[in-house]
């Protein structure tokens, strides 16, 4: 579903059928009052009559964004408060009816006046969509609904109903009347109309002083035919029900690989960007995907389905599974993974070309999947398609070991370009392109390692390692430009050499094909006011003569997030501080002036304009969010996924203190952890055996779903084992904050506890004291601006982290706070 920025229903899109099945939806209200006017035939008496006149809201009114729902709050009549909850559905694949194909708008009326009101509300649904406009309807009096469907097309089936039984109800193809600003007329009580019609619904409710009333216009898109339809519609869940079930399943997975840094724009943006991804995930005909224009298209592009992966498979590693596995089926007999595949159908296109970056991205996606889910039994089963493949990447490799993109055609765009960057008209890169041989080489890297997982043989590891090597020695030799020490764009297909400096400079480094040396010298380019926005990385230089910051996408200097986040990652270890600013200044131009930069608060759009930074592209894309995941987990978080053990090591600036990820899905398990930094080095505590280049202590579980926090500054997370429990109290907040905390229910009320405390403004571990269960069970700390404290709580004659046992306080008084 796409809404409007004026709160009605744009379109449903029916991820079965390929197409919107319904188009705008709209909501009038209306009070019955005699309308005075003029007559429209020159007689200037005025004429009245009794009838309900149409009300605007009277003045703005507010919008609250919910993982779960749209809200919008306005009032009419001076008097009576209007409420209009927008969602859609959402649950786990197991639960009937969860992700059932409904939109709901839950409309709340309170009145608030001395008056006794009569109100009208009319609901307007285009019931055409994006299907020609031969609709027919009916109103079915049991389900008190209107049903339409096409004729010649009777499998898509469309719904327009209530909870409650309509007053009146009607077809029409008069579209003005459901904006007529001062009439709102009765309902014919008829569905005689037919072709691109509006279904509508009339609701006449009374309003005492004081009182309220609510009901929920339900729209329902089926592709099984009428009777199937019916079915389903009646057995579908209250959209009360719906709607608890569908936040409570949200606040649930939310909890998923949970970033917590000082940074709260980064923890937003973790939050926001598995939100964005579950919202784009849809069941198919050929099975679970996601498109690249959700509500528009049913392509599913190979590119972005790889570059999903890298986020997902730490939030739901199973869909990843999912889309890889398509990926293989799909892919050509030569090897070649295509552009893209129809999830309606299965069709196929590569666009015209030999190579672009899907087949190496397949590759690296596949790698990144098993490295994340130790799942051996399944890389067997897929490691064929990722040789062919392979096997494929080198022989498209010319004589000097370069991978050679062959496509010329004049019309450039997709057919023309091998890049991410390759919706451009009449603008070509093709011939031996630095991204697409970065990305090859760091492939067939991959799939050597792969090789040896499934126990290959020796040569055919060397075989891959080799092809590896050989492309990114070529590329280091024949695409570097001496002049700068940099990468040209391309050498094309006519041998002219383009020495452009753009965005794609990235890959080389994020792929680790360049020498560090030539990786600080990009990264430091990359950074300059030419390049550099508020709202992140332009795709290329505002000196370009090409420079374009709004047309073309955005591909020749609009600032695209992904572009930024490859870029906070590939930073990540020269500097740090790049990453996280790059990190949290993209996401927080999302809640930047909405209304002016045409974004909406918590969704990754498309593009910004390079000079306005206005969104220009999608509201919601579905390929930015996971790159800021993959970004924060594997880049702030430090997190390394290998075929065994986790490797942990921050990459965070020097002022940083802490970090910490939750419930982050590793080889079949959870895994949690923080870091503090203490006494000038990080110490790593995990739920589980980690490699890290610091010292680490092993907990058996995270149990901070158990501790009650108090402040909306405070990030908590609490790890246990058979000796104690050690608790991280932090601060994301920008001034010193008193976080009071609730554990009681960790601890035994009637038990002794030594508790100590490591402030992170002392840089040390303060005196311990000894208390009852009862009185640890509340407790409140300070903690300045971005720092924290470490709560250790052991019983009695344990041993403390550092192996010195710890004294009781002489004449402290036992305190459930600490200072």
């Amino acid at each position: 579903m796409n809404s409007k920025s004026t709160g009605a229903i744009e379109r449903i899109f029916s991820a079965q059928l390929g197409e919107s099945l319904f188009g705008s939806v709209s909501i009038r209200y209306g009070l019955t009052a005699s309308a005075l006017h003029a007559r429209c035939d020159g007689d200037d008496q005025a004429s009245s009559g009794r009838s309900y006149v149409g009300l605007q809201a009277d003045g703005p009114g507010t919008v609250e964004i919910h993982p779960a729902y749209q809200r919008r709050a306005m009032s009419i009549a001076g008097s009576i408060d209007v409420t209009e909850t927008l969602f859609v559905p959402l649950g786990a694949a197991t639960t009937p009816h969860a992700d059932a194909p409904t939109a709901h708008v839950r409309i709340t009326l309170a009145n608030r006046g001395a008056s006794t009101q009569h109100v009208r509300v009319s609901g307007f649904a285009r019931l055409r969509g994006s299907l020609p406009a031969n609709v027919c309807a009916r109103y079915d009096q049991r389900l008190g609904a209107l049903v339409a469907w096409n004729e010649g097309m009777p499998a898509a089936v469309r719904v327009f109903g209530s909870n409650r039984q309509p007053t009146r109800y009607a077809t029409t193809v008069d579209f003005g009347s459901a904006y007529d600003p001062t009439h709102l007329h009765a309902l014919a009580g008829a569905s005689d109309d037919h072709g691109d019609i509006l279904g509508s619904l009339q609701f006449d409710l009374t309003l005492e002083p004081g009182a309220s009333d609510a009901f929920t216009l339900t729209c329902a898109a089926y592709a099984t035919g009428e009777h199937e339809a019916l079915r389903s519609y009646e057995h579908l869940s209250s959209a009360d029900d719906a709607l608890t079930a569908t936040i409570a399943y949200l606040e649930d997975i939310a909890k998923i690989a949970q970033v917590l840094t000082p940074n709260r724009h980064i923890n937003e943006g973790a939050l926001w960007s598995k939100v964005n991804m579950r919202r784009v995930m849809s069941d198919y005909p050929q099975g679970r995907a996601f498109t690249n224009e959700p509500g528009v298209s049913s392509n599913v592009v190979g590119r972005d389905a790889a570059w999903f992966v890298y986020g997902n498979d730490h939030f739901m590693p199973g869909f990843s599974r999912a889309l890889l596995d398509k990926l293989a089926q799909v892919q050509y007999p030569d090897g070649k993974i295509p552009e893209c595949y129809n999830a309606i159908d299965g069709s196929v296109a590569d666009d015209g070309l030999n190579i672009n970056d899907d087949t190496p991205l397949f590759i690296l996606a596949v790698n990144h999947h098993f490295r994340a889910s130790g799942d051996l039994d399944w890389l067997r089963r897929i490691y064929p398609a990722v040789a062919r493949a392979a096997r494929y990447i080198v022989s498209v490799t010319d004589d000097r070991g370069l991978v050679w993109c062959t496509a010329h055609d004049p019309r450039g765009n997709v057919w023309a370009i091998a890049s991410w960057r390759n919706v451009i008209d009449r603008y070509t890169i093709n011939g031996a392109v630095t991204e697409i041989n970065a990305e090859c080489a760091a492939a067939l890297r991959a799939v050597a390692h792969l090789a040896e997982n499934v126990a290959r043989d020796s040569a055919e590891i060397e075989e891959f390692s080799a092809a590896s090597r050989r492309i990114g020695d070529a590329m280091n030799f024949h695409l570097r430009n001496p002049e700068n020490g940099l990468y040209y764009l391309n050498i094309d297909v006519d041998g002219n050499v383009h020495t452009d400096v753009t965005g794609d400079q990235v890959f080389p480094v994020m792929f680790r094909v360049c020498d560090e040396e030539t990786g600080f010298r990009i990264i430091s380019r990359l950074n300059a006011p030419d390049f550099w926005t508020s709202a992140g990385l332009r795709t290329v230089s505002r000196n370009d003569p090409l420079y374009d910051p709004s047309g073309n996408i955005g591909l020749l200097g609009g600032v695209w997030p992904g572009l930024t986040w490859w870029y906070a990652f590939a930073a990540a270890r020269y500097h740090p501080e790049f990453m996280v600013t790059a990190l949290g200044a993209s996401f927080q131009h999302y809640a930047a002036d909405p209304k002016k930069n045409n974004t909406v608060p918590g969704q990754f759009g498309e593009y910004f304009d390079g000079e306005s930074l206005i969104n220009r592209g999608m509201r919601l894309s579905p390929w930015e969010p996971p790159r800021f995941l993959w970004a924060a987990v594997e880049g702030v978080c430090g997190l390394m996924l290998t075929t065994g053990l986790p490797r942990i090591n921050p990459l965070v600036p020097a002022n940083w203190k802490w970090v910490a990820l939750r419930n982050l899905p590793y080889h079949g398990r959870s895994l949690s952890y923080f870091a503090t930094r203490e006494r000038g080095t990080f110490r790593i505590y995990a739920t589980g055996v980690v490699e890290s280049d610091f010292a680490s202590e092993v907990y058996d579980e995270d149990v901070s779903d158990s501790v009650s926090v108090f402040s909306d500054t405070a990030a908590v997370v609490a790890l246990r084992r058979e000796d104690g429990i050690v608790l991280l109290i932090a601060n994301v907040g920008g001034r010193t904050a008193n976080v009071p905390v609730s554990i009681g229910p960790l601890l035994n009320a009637s038990a002794t506890y030594d508790l100590r405390m490591y402030n992170s403004e002392h840089d040390a571990w303060e005196a311990g004291t000894l208390g009852s269960g009862g009185d640890f069970g509340a407790i409140a700390v300070s903690v300045e601006s971005e720092g924290y404290r470490l709560v250790e709580l052991r019983p009695q004659n344990a041993m403390p982290l550092d192996g010195v046992p710890m004294k009781p306080t002489v004449g402290r008084e036992k305190s459930p706070v600490i200072a």
